[in-house]
């Protein structure tokens, strides 16, 4: 008996019915393992078929009305590579066997037909197609990486259309087969196995399970092909709702790309996504954005940064930080909350913002020197979300006001930070954040403004400082070395022996003889 997966389909294709009927009777197809599928008598039935049920063999005369047997078995090989053919016709048109052979077409039988010649025909591509099966059966548990890394594939541009269509055809892949595809660039944690499985569900449930294919760019990217269809957006912000309540504890972002037709179009698919993705600021936003919306929107806010920068300029220069930031807050609400949020956005404004800062500067007759500018800058065009863009520009608006207010001829911020040294010596974990938390102002700018004036770091100005009270002091008490050490906030001995000969010279026994020799004692 005959088992149903070694079963092989049949399609006859002839434009003389009684021919049809001939091939379709002269045999026991079903007696050895055969199964006629449709028995046709134009090529454009013949395909409409192949639609609903591929065969796995196609009989076909050569000369028919309107598409020939020849351009059949092209659209056929086109299409269906996998699918064997086989050409019955007359005498006459045996000149075209050799563009038959070209084609791909595996046998040639010329009319009258002989029973015993068709079924050996059939016979041998059967033999040729449950091999093949075999291998595929083989194959069964890695099919699904092979779809992927095939996917990836055509993709990536590493592998030609012809070659990618050939081989959709053999992991059945229906992609590209009717319409074009979009793609679809996802970022969530799947790192448990089972999100995975919770994600795909959704996609078959909403997409269509033969409608799309993935593969993982990195550890917690995926990348869909999904076939195109007129209901397609509403689709994925089905889906995409779903799979942000799946990932409702981490970050979900996801970017589809333009509609392309053509398989050789498919790197476009993932240069898009990528783009859009790349460009949106995620944060705790579940962001899906599509291509096109992307690139109408970002034309759209090319010309609308505000052309008048006065109110901020005037609520630095007066020291009014509140009034600075809620510049920036409203030029947010009013120009990046309205659409998708856009990293490059960010960035151009934050550069726009440096700029009327230096010039705040520059009027004060105060300035930041180049190397800062530089890291401010920098700081700027790394920005990656909102949360670094509001640090970053908060934090600058704060140290230009400061410099802007700081008095030159009393006590700057600089000189209280020196008297809060002198009067914590002894303090162990003595820092420049705690110095700064003392006097109200930000860490960074007072490491800039105290090494503006001093000339040194605060961390080194501390050391020297410690270093010279603990010289003083062994030069006037009889204090131990470990006494002193505690005296100058450093009672790790070893440290602070290391320490007092990096700034002296000398070891702290080498400065006590010296001095004692010095002193006369």
């Amino acid at each position: 008996m005959i088992m149903e997966k070694d079963i092989i389909n049949i399609l006859i294709v002839d434009d003389e019915k009684y021919e049809g009927i001939l091939i379709e009777k002269c045999v026991n197809w079903e007696s050895e393992g055969f199964h006629i599928i449709g028995n046709v008598q134009c090529a454009e039935d013949a395909l409409k078929l192949m639609e609903k049920q591929v065969p796995d063999i196609v009989y076909t005369d050569i000369n028919m009305p309107r598409i020939d047997g020849l351009e059949l078995s092209r659209r056929i090989r086109d299409t269906y590579p996998a699918v064997r053919i086989v050409i019955v016709t007359g005498y006459r048109e045996f000149e075209y066997a050799r563009e038959a052979i070209h084609i791909g077409v595996e046998e040639f039988l010329l009319k009258p037909i002989q029973s015993d010649e068709l079924l050996a025909a059939a016979m041998k591509l059967r033999e040729q197609i449950l091999k093949k099966r075999e291998q595929q059966s083989k194959d069964v548990e890695i099919y699904p990486v092979l779809c992927q890394e095939l996917l990836r594939r055509i993709v990536t541009g590493y592998i030609k259309s012809e070659e990618a269509v050939e081989k959709l055809s053999e992991y059945q892949i229906q992609l590209w087969k009717n319409n074009g595809v979009r793609g679809v660039l996802l970022i969530m944690n799947l790192e448990d196995h089972d999100m995975l499985l919770k994600l795909l569900e959704i996609m078959n449930k909403t997409i269509g399970k033969k409608k799309y294919g993935y593969f993982f760019l990195e550890k917690n990217k995926i990348f869909f092909v999904i076939e195109e269809t007129p209901e397609i957006k509403d689709l994925l912000g089905t889906a995409f709702e779903q799979i942000t309540e799946l990932g409702k504890d981490g970050m979900v972002a996801a970017s589809v790309s333009s509609y392309y037709g053509k398989i050789d179009d498919s790197p476009k698919i993932l240069s898009e996504c990528e783009e859009a993705l790349v460009d949106t600021v995620r944060d705790e936003r579940k962001t899906l954005i599509f291509f096109e919306d992307y690139i109408e929107y970002m034309q759209q806010i090319s010309h609308s940064y505000p052309v008048n920068f006065d109110r901020y300029r005037i609520a630095v220069k007066s020291g009014d930080q509140e009034e600075a930031v809620a510049f920036i807050d409203h030029y947010l609400e009013q120009y990046i909350f309205d659409g998708p949020l856009m990293i490059s956005q960010l960035r151009n404004l934050g550069v726009l913002i440096f700029h009327n800062t230096i010039s705040v500067l520059k009027e004060s007759n105060k300035h930041f020197d180049n190397e800062e500018q530089v890291k401010i800058l920098e700081n700027i065009s790394g920005i990656n979300t909102l949360q670094e863009f509001c640090r970053t520009l908060y934090t600058l608006i704060e140290e230009t006001i400061q410099t802007v207010s700081q008095n030159v001829g009393g006590n700057t911020v600089a000189q209280k930070a020196q008297e809060y040294i002198e009067q914590n010596l002894d303090r162990e974990k003595l820092s420049l954040n705690l110095i700064a938390s003392n006097l109200f102002v930000n860490s960074s700018y007072l490491s800039r403004i105290f090494k503006q004036t001093t000339g040194e770091s605060i961390t080194k100005y501390i050391m020297r400082k410690r270093v010279e009270k603990s010289m003083e002091l062994f030069d006037n008490t009889d204090l131990k070395v470990y006494e002193v050490a505690v005296a100058v906030g450093m009672p790790d001995a070893h440290y602070f022996g290391t320490s007092f000969k990096k700034y002296t010279g000398k070891t702290v026994n080498e400065y006590k003889s010296k001095n004692r020799t010095l002193s006369g004692k």
